[in-house]
């Protein structure tokens, strides 16, 4: 198999939303990710085989960076692509200066919480009643990385 991750641009909007919609059960609209494209967004878009497969959605303020939107098709899961697409989003916000990162995921997503502590996330908070769910309403897990010092 062959991978590559590039930088997206607005012209591939459409291919992110398919994506979009087959991997998440709820969501975001088209209009959404159109709204992430620009100077303060880090984005990756993921091929496997020259076939896009999964995507991520971040930005950045100075030295910080919140991951937004993070997924990868659901006949690709599995094969280490979410730990390639967020070693490159953590390297790429890296090399922009980054040195503390955000996320929030759903409480139910156990599969997203072990690939974020993988990556050195940790839990730093919950957001009650934060995503809509099936049953109503779901908690958000906040968590947060911080760049370890280099030693001197």
């Amino acid at each position: 198999m062959s991978f590559e991750i590039i930088k997206p641009d607005p012209s591939m909007l459409s291919v992110m939303y398919q994506i979009e919609t087959r991997a998440h059960p709820y969501p975001w609209r088209e209009s959404q990710l159109a709204s992430c494209f620009g100077e303060r967004y880090i984005n990756g878009l993921l091929f496997v085989n020259q076939v896009p497969a999964g995507f991520y959605i971040a930005d950045q303020i100075i030295d910080e960076s919140t991951l937004m939107n993070i997924c990868v098709l659901p006949e690709y899961r599995r094969q280490g692509l979410g730990h390639r697409l967020m070693e490159h989003y953590l390297a790429a916000t890296t090399n922009a200066g980054c040195t503390v990162w955000f996320l929030e995921v759903r409480a139910s997503n156990l599969a997203a919480q072990q690939l974020y502590e993988q990556s050195g996330y940790t839990q730093t908070g919950i957001r009650k009643a934060y995503y809509h769910s099936e049953n109503g309403r779901e908690d958000a897990i906040l968590m947060s990385k911080v760049a370890m010092a280099e030693a001197s």
